[in-house]
């Protein structure tokens, strides 16, 4: 008998891998080996029947425990140990010496130590060649390229080299010389290092022992395959077990990195950062996205409580400090927005959220928290107020002129005579239409944020287009024709809102001009008026939703909408517009509009 029966790993592998429908060819192989021997064909039959269910039994007792090929994990390394060596054997043994028993091939009185030589051999091959087999399927060379494989190879040499000289050159006394370099190779190359390094040890020890290189031939059989396999199992177990823990904290290091890349990825989408505030050390420590939020690189610099309240914003300062002691003294969570103060001197909006961890004394120790980025939030939250705060206004004047002369002509109709009765409905009118334009632009401003107005094109005379427009406001425009593809609605508003803006800053008794000319592919509209201008630093944010200018006084009306509209209708033309400082004082608002829509 063998010390290790390679067919059982062999055969408990390929019905694990490929199923156990494969089971007759495992019958088929086991009855040829047989055969080979010096057993009856019958006695080579009923072998066969036991090696055959060992290998089903083994392969589906480790499919149900949920073993992995890979041999990834301790418990995949248990389970093959358990159902592959130690339970499945014992059917294949006491089934093949039972056989040999009733043959009269096996004396009674050493059935006990054939049954043990049986059982240890097939467990040997279950546990040295159906690992080999199970890892080195998973195709283990895809992660072993470049100079790992040459360490690889070099390492399979010096383990070849140095266990020929142990179990074939004499040197048996020595063999804690080949434990380092199994270990190096579990090491570096995990379970394919450790299923290979057993296999190529075990297969030059066997060797050893049938050439008589070890000095073990004034032994009995028995005790030559105890010894020997005793050995091989416990490099083989150890090796298993510390390739799989290895695995797994690869695998383990590989799920925190992951995790830890995800965490920070979700608090860059969600622009919220964490910390963590060692009272006793006084450190404090940031997460990557706090540092983005503060303006800093990520891990740049350390942090400490005072560096912290440096980069408050001064007015924000005391009220950081006094919540964060609070919060020591009560140990209670807090939250506040506060204001901090970046590298480049911008201010950015953080809402900081905290709670302190205690000791069992009820000492604080640590203080966690986030810190979120609000400043967009905060932004919103004005734009919001501007917008009521406008809208409401601009809704109100007309809806108050509208309601006072509806009472009047409700409660007083028959006093009043026709010239008066028709001045009420005149303002009625004007009140009206002043609120149906309001709700038109605010309703305009939604329909191109949802890109639900798309421009109609049509070719069309713009000068003819801007005079019959400015014509009813009494300004005469003087200008040559001049055809482009436009959106004669659109247009009609942009010079409506331009002239509506125009006369109320223009004032009373000076005159508003309205000029246009052809410019190299397309054609310029301006309205000039008399106003007090437009200081350069916002003449941009003009065209910005519900700005009505840091200056502006409060009795000039407007909402803010009209300019906006102005530069988003010109910038669904492919057009800008823009505002210059009118030479003669006050401002001079421009729109380029292209002569052809594409």
């Amino acid at each position: 008998m063998t010390p290790v029966w390679a067919p059982t790993g062999i055969a408990i592998a390929a019905l694990y891998l490929f199923g156990r429908n494969l089971w007759p060819a495992v019958a088929v192989g086991a009855f040829i080996a047989n055969t080979t021997s010096d057993a009856s064909l019958g006695v080579s039959a009923a072998i066969a029947f036991g090696n055959t269910l060992e290998a089903v039994v083994g392969s589906e007792l480790m499919r149900r425990a949920g073993v992995r090929q890979a041999l990834d994990r301790v418990r995949d390394v248990i389970a093959l140990i358990l159902f592959a060596a130690l339970a499945a054997p014992v059917l294949a043994a006491t089934n093949g010496v039972t056989a040999l028993l009733i043959a009269g091939d096996v004396e009674r009185s050493s059935y006990g130590s054939e049954w043990l030589l049986w059982w240890v051999g097939d467990a040997m091959g279950a546990l040295i060649v159906a690992p080999l087999i199970l890892v080195w399927s998973t195709n283990p060379l895809r992660r072993i390229q470049g100079w790992h494989l040459v360490e690889a190879v070099v390492l399979v040499g010096v383990l070849a080299g140095i266990s020929a000289v142990v179990f074939l050159a004499g040197f048996w006394r020595y063999p804690h010389l080949i434990f380092p370099i199994l270990i190096w190779a579990t090491l570096r190359f995990r379970q394919p290092g450790a299923v290979t390094g057993s296999f190529l040890v075990t297969a030059i020890a066997i060797a050893g022992a049938v050439d008589g290189s070890i000095p073990l031939s004034d032994r009995s059989n028995t005790e030559i395959v105890q010894i020997l396999e005793g050995l091989l199992a416990g490099v083989a177990v150890s090796l298993l077990i510390l390739g799989a823990v290895l695995e797994e904290r690869v695998r383990a290091v590989e799920q925190v990195a992951e995790a830890v890349a995800g965490f920070n990825e979700a608090q860059r989408v969600a622009h919220v950062g964490s910390w963590d505030w060692n009272i006793e050390t006084n450190r404090v420590t940031w997460s990557d996205e706090l540092f983005r939020i503060y303006g800093l690189e990520p891990q740049s610099q350390e942090v400490t409580y005072e560096s912290y309240l440096e980069r408050v914003h001064p007015d924000d300062r005391a009220l950081a400090r006094e919540t964060v002691d609070r919060a020591l003294r009560e140990g209670e969570p807090f939250v506040f927005d506060e204001r901090i103060v970046l590298p480049d001197g911008g201010v950015r909006w953080i809402q900081s959220r905290g709670r302190v961890v205690t000791d069992d004394t009820g000492r604080p120790v640590r203080m966690v928290g986030t810190g979120q980025d609000v400043t967009e939030r905060k932004r919103l939250d004005g734009l919001r107020d501007t917008i009521l705060a406008s809208v409401s206004h601009e809704l109100r004047t007309p809806l108050t002129s509208i309601l006072g002369f509806s009472l009047t002509l409700q409660e007083r109709d028959e006093q009043l005579d026709p010239v008066r009765r028709r001045e009420i409905i005149t303002h009625l009118a004007e009140q009206a239409q002043r609120l149906s334009r309001l709700l038109t632009d605010l309703l305009d401003l939604d329909r191109i944020r949802l890109g639900l107005l798309a421009p109609a094109f049509t070719e069309v005379d713009v000068a003819e287009l801007v005079t019959r427009i400015t014509s009813t406001h009494g300004i005469a425009v003087h200008s040559e024709p001049v055809v482009a593809e436009v959106d004669p609605v659109k247009v009609e508003r942009i010079v409506e809102n331009l002239l509506s803006n125009a006369h109320k800053h223009t004032p009373v008794g000076t005159d508003v001009r309205v000029w246009l000319e052809r410019q190299n592919g397309g054609v310029l509209i301006a309205v000039d008026d008399r106003g007090p201008g437009v200081a350069e630093a916002e003449r941009e944010a003009v065209f910005e939703m519900f700005s009505r200018g840091r200056d502006l006084p409060v009795t000039v009306p407007g909402a803010g909408i009209g300019l906006a509209l102005v530069a988003q209708f010109t910038a669904l033309h492919g057009g800008r517009a823009w505002v210059e400082e009118n030479p003669g004082g006050g401002a001079s608002f421009r729109v380029f509009l292209p002569t052809r829509s594409g």
